[in-house]
């Protein structure tokens, strides 16, 4: 690490000491107490285990720890300032994983230290904290393997969790919270894992915290102070050294030769095959009240940890917070992660069948589905309803396809949240990075789609009619995408993200104006939802480009009469395509307009993508 740092480069985080404690914290959820005046402190260079039992409340004070979650009384404290932005100073590391599985573990981690440093930041640096990042975790024999998702094998589950922890070390946060960081690790891996935490924490002045569960004792040793918490009270605090000599002292339970005494103390502690409730509480109060006192006699308590404020004032005016550098210096990082996440998605989506390759191929099913079924539409006015429906269909069921996107998004999203809540950009980049580089695929499906189906069909001829169509049916497939995905923001539940975009969709067909006109709607849903459908746009954009100038021919009887589907205004058995618009009432309508509202309504999908985004932080 050293060669690392001796470079001079405008790193994310320095390393600066820090003193973080908190100080009686208590937190209610849903009327139940989860925590109960629960204090601490941790130095740079230090690290924190903690553990419990199950609901011990352990994942909730690293929640507040990191204020992700507010306490209901208390504060947390960094160098003295009560309101720190941790989202600058902290790498959060939660126990699912959150990666992008169609990417390499080289990939994985370069990308995350890519978007928490600024342009400037050479490339070889990026590259030796990488290479030193995956050498520390062990990972140097799957450094060019892929992490893997439900289609496609990949790594194994500890080295997923090692990804997911050295994708926050490559950051070098000043504070590194891990949950379960050991999860799905043997012991000896655990062991090397948490060693090379370690090391970085002393190198780098960093503070980790680490809940933990059931580790041998090499690898709980590693650690310089335990918090151990049970029904949401804190049962011992302070260095691992000092364990022992509470059980025995205090409690009255040495514990026993060979023993690993973070496991004895924790079923010591355990409540769970307690008889009642009444039995379990008071059990937890007795142990906490001569924790307290055990604590208070040999200097460990929080009175311990107050007289240590004037130690701490030698640090209250440190800097916490990385220099802005100015509004101009903040656009330009935004702009330049924008640009790293445009670099990584168009990786992901290239890669990623369940992105869009797997719609590249219902598309071009489709495509010559119609170009067999409606192949070769004769240019007569009994065929009018038969090209309606080719047009319906080609914005209707080709929409209705980007709910096959969800999960893929989903994805995306599980690590967007995990990015944006360390602090390595906003909703505002992804949203940007997603627009952008989502438009080529799309495009291309649009395309696909266009080419076998249009000219097969027998649709208006000309290069400028098949392009109008083709972009028309790109618009409404990438406004249905936008659709999708604000759906999947609001409501990340596969099954349920689909179902309501699956009724959307349903919707938008019933009052489009196809399966009944326009004009005959009733009018509650002609006045608001047909406008505001893209489909009625996009089916009208797509009659209009098809009818507009073209000439059909009418059937002549056998009497030698001529009867047109559609009333006409021309001679010679003919029936122009403008009197079928006129009779569908669109014949005055602007191509241009109509384009342009249906532009509109994806960007307000967009835009309502980022509000969800900014909302939903969890």
């Amino acid at each position: 690490m050293a060669d690392i740092e001796s470079q001079p480069v405008a790193v994310a985080h320095s390393t600066e000491h820090l003193v973080l404690d908190w100080d009686n914290i208590s937190y209610s959820k849903n009327n139940s107490d989860i925590l109960h005046n629960i204090s601490g402190r941790v130095e740079a260079g230090e690290m924190l285990a903690v553990m419990g039992p199950s609901g011990a409340g352990k994942s909730s004070i690293l929640d507040i720890i990191s204020r992700r979650v507010q306490p209901s009384s208390g504060n947390v404290c960094v160098n003295g300032n009560d309101s720190p932005n941790m989202s600058e100073l902290a790498s959060y590391v939660e126990q699912s994983d959150a990666l992008l599985g169609v990417l390499t573990v080289r990939e994985t981690i370069q990308f995350a230290a890519r978007l928490s440093l600024d342009a400037t930041t050479p490339s070889d640096v990026i590259r030796a904290r990488v290479a030193q990042t995956i050498s520390d975790m062990g990972l140097a024999d799957v450094t060019n393997n892929r992490i893997g998702n439900p289609i496609q094998r990949g790594i194994s589950g500890g080295q997923k969790r090692r990804v997911t922890i050295g994708s926050s070390l490559v950051t070098l946060p000043k504070i590194l919270i891990l949950d379960e960081p050991t999860s799905g690790l043997d012991s000896r891996t655990s062991f090397e894992v948490i060693s090379a935490i370690r090391n970085i924490a002393h190198e780098r002045g960093m503070i980790v915290i680490a809940s933990i569960h059931q580790p041998n004792w090499d690898t709980i040793s590693l650690f310089d102070r335990l918090l151990l918490l049970a029904q949401g009270r804190t049962m011992f605090f302070g260095p691992l050294n000092k364990l022992a000599p509470f059980l025995d002292q205090s409690l009255g339970h040495p514990v026993p030769l060979h023993a690993n005494p973070t496991d004895h103390a924790i079923d010591l502690v355990n409540t769970d095959f307690l008889p009642d409730t009444e039995s379990r509480v008071r059990h937890v109060t007795e142990y906490a009240e001569r924790w307290a006192s055990w604590a208070s006699v040999n200097g460990l308590g929080p009175q311990y940890i107050k007289n240590e404020s004037d130690e701490m004032s030698r640090y209250s005016q440190t800097t916490v917070d990385r220099p802005s550098g100015g509004v101009w210096q903040g656009v330009k990082n935004g702009l330049y992660r924008t640009g790293v996440l445009m670099e990584r998605n168009a990786i992901n989506y290239s890669r990623n069948l369940l992105a869009y390759g797997v719609r590249a191929g219902m598309y071009i099913g489709m495509g010559v589905m119609l170009a067999t079924i409606w192949v070769n539409l004769a240019q007569t006015s009994d065929k009018v309803n038969d090209r309606l429906s080719v047009h319906f269909f080609s914005v209707a069921f080709l929409g209705f396809m980007s709910v096959a996107g969800i999960p893929a998004f989903l994805e995306e999203r599980q690590v967007f949240m995990r990015e944006r809540l360390n602090g390595l950009y906003g909703p505002g980049a992804y949203v940007l990075a997603n627009s952008i580089v989502s438009i080529p695929y799309l495009f291309l499906c649009s395309l696909l789609f266009s080419v076998l189906a249009y000219w097969s069909i027998g649709l208006h001829p000309g290069a400028g009619h098949f392009f109008r169509f083709l972009g028309v049916l790109f618009l409404a497939v990438y406004t249905a995408e936008s659709q999708c995905m604000v759906v999947a923001a609001a409501l990340p539940i596969f099954v349920a993200a689909l179902a309501i975009a699956s009724f959307l969709n349903g919707f938008w067909m019933s009052v489009g104006g196809y399966f009944i006109r326009a004009v005959n709607l009733p009018r509650f849903w002609y006045s608001w939802a047909h406008w505001i459908d893209f489909q009625t746009y996009a089916f009208t954009l797509l009659t209009y480009n098809d009818f507009k100038g073209l000439v059909l021919s009418c059937t002549t009887l056998a009497d030698g009469s001529c009867f047109c589907d559609f009333p006409s205004s021309l001679e010679q058995c003919k029936l122009a395509g403008d009197d079928v618009l006129e009779s569908l009432g669109v014949g005055g309508i602007g191509f241009g307009l109509y384009a342009g509202i249906l532009v509109i309504i994806a960007l307000v999908y967009r835009g309502m993508l980022y509000a969800v985004l900014v909302v939903k932080r969890r």
